[in-house]
């Protein structure tokens, strides 16, 4: 049995849930961080050194970083969400890692700041409209990020796409991309796990 370490609400967790989801894989859920089991214990950071959700066990195997879960998860068996060819796996993953570097720590940033009740940097806000508009022009003539089908690049991305949509510069006009947002939204474990949870 499979051992998430994680919580609903945080968008790196919540990029697991779905996959297992897709994967249609069993699996143990601790509650972990926030307001559930600390991430500053020995016992937890002993699985991960950096205290942070998702943790995945499985058996003797404790990976960390929600993308390399995601990874993880997708090697065990083959499935067309990550492709056995080089190259097209190679195309999830570059996604996937821009998504990570390039669109979702400016989205941080610009969210907490506007949570705390300031407009946020001009260099972020300039970063994350940047990300979505390099979004609309690459799915114009595509379906998902990585072809015609769901991958992990979409996983990875869904919870920043999601956010990019509440926030008011999403009203620019980027139909690629809103016509992406509505093919994740008839996605059952998008809406469990990104919409509703994140919402």
């Amino acid at each position: 049995m499979l051992t998430v370490y994680g919580r609903a609400n945080s968008s790196n967790s919540a990029k697991v849930f779905w996959l297992l989801e897709e994967l249609g894989e069993d699996y143990e859920l601790i509650l972990t961080g926030r307001s559930f089991a600390p991430t500053d214990t020995p016992e937890f950071l002993a699985l991960n050194p950096f205290g942070k959700v998702p943790v995945l066990r499985d058996g003797e195997t404790v990976v960390w970083e929600s993308n390399a879960v995601l990874r993880y998860l997708a090697g065990r068996k083959p499935n067309a969400l990550w492709p056995a060819d080089p190259a097209g796996r190679s195309l999830a993953d570059r996604w996937m890692d821009w998504a990570s570097i390039s669109l979702t720590p400016p989205m941080t940033r610009l969210r907490k700041a506007r949570a705390d009740g300031k407009p946020g940097s001009e260099a972020d806000l300039a970063a994350v409209i940047n990300a979505a508009k390099a979004l609309d022009t690459w799915l114009a003539p595509r379906s998902f990020l990585a072809g015609e089908k769901l991958s992990l690049a979409d996983i990875a991305a869904a919870p920043s796409v999601y956010r990019w949509f509440r926030l008011p510069e999403s009203s620019l006009s980027l139909p690629a991309l809103a016509r992406y947002r509505d093919r994740l939204e008839r996605n059952e474990g998008y809406v469990r796990h990104i919409r509703s949870a994140l919402g």
